[in-house]
């Protein structure tokens, strides 16, 4: 005879209720790997333009534009930190959605239809905020900046699989983050930090030669590094949220930061 509540004599239940799935490094990481291969050319592709695209905005920005005029350098660095902004938000959207309809089993959605149902207003906003309070962090005593990034790490995909605004979304970000600190900083902090760096080994941009390997280095290098992270970010986040809404399902409740029905990338 089955017992109340359905569990059957001597069978252990899952942990949590339902299926979580495992969030060690390397399984994180195995998990980005398998996505990345699936659309590993379109990945790649639109990854690689993306860091073209604003490698050659910042080459125009250092050595075109005429530094001692100081409202075309503003207008500059402004444009140019604006094609680096769209950019970064963009290839997150898009490997939002690709992993998405991966776990989901739906169809791939293209490009064209990605980039008209971002929410672009709100990736840019959380974008902003975030560095800024990375900033202030920094400015501070350096660990709190560091603390602060991992806790926010997040919120993009947050945005995108749960349809949060932006406030709700850094909130939800450091719940999720939280109770797996130290995971969360080997599989963001360390990738973010390697990464950063792969800008010293682009020579400066004397001549057309050096310009080529300059794109060469930065959109090759930095398009794969920038795709690699993002896989890992977005697995990440959809783990997390799993493992948090775990215990509240097995009790027959709510979790209490669910996303409304029919929203972000549960219908994707």
């Amino acid at each position: 005879m089955t017992p109340r509540g359905g569990q059957e004599p001597g069978k252990r239940p899952e942990a949590g209720g339902r299926h979580k799935p495992p969030l060690g490094v390397r399984a994180v990481l195995v998990a980005a790997a398998r996505a990345g291969r699936r659309y590993g050319w379109r990945i790649l592709a639109v990854a690689v333009v993306v860091s073209l695209v604003t490698a050659l905005a910042d080459i125009v920005v250092k050595d075109v534009v005429d530094r001692a005029n100081l409202p075309v350098t503003l207008a500059a660095d402004l444009s140019a930190s604006g094609v680096t902004l769209l950019g970064t938000v963009f290839l997150s959207g898009f490997l939002s959605k690709l992993v998405g309809a991966g776990e989901t089993g739906s169809d791939r959605p293209p490009v064209r239809k990605i980039v008209r149902t971002l929410p672009w207003g709100r990736l840019i906003g959380a974008d902003l905020l975030v560095a800024l309070i990375v900033l202030v962090g920094v400015i501070a005593l350096v660990i709190p900046g560091l603390v602060a990034a991992n806790l926010l790490a997040v919120v993009g995909p947050v945005i995108e699989i749960e349809n949060k605004p932006v406030l709700a979304a850094l909130r939800r970000s450091a719940h999720l983050v939280r109770q797996h600190f130290w995971t969360v900083a080997l599989l963001v902090l360390v990738p973010v930090t390697v990464a950063s760096e792969i800008n010293t080994f682009a020579p400066e941009p004397r001549n057309v030669r050096s310009v080529l390997e300059i794109l060469a280095v930065r959109g090759l290098g930095e398009g794969l590094a920038e795709a690699a992270i993002g896989l890992i970010l977005v697995t990440l986040c959809r783990r997390l949220i799993a493992l948090d809404r775990a215990p509240a399902a097995a009790g027959g409740q709510q979790p209490r930061d669910r996303a409304p029905a029919g929203s972000g990338d549960e219908q994707t």
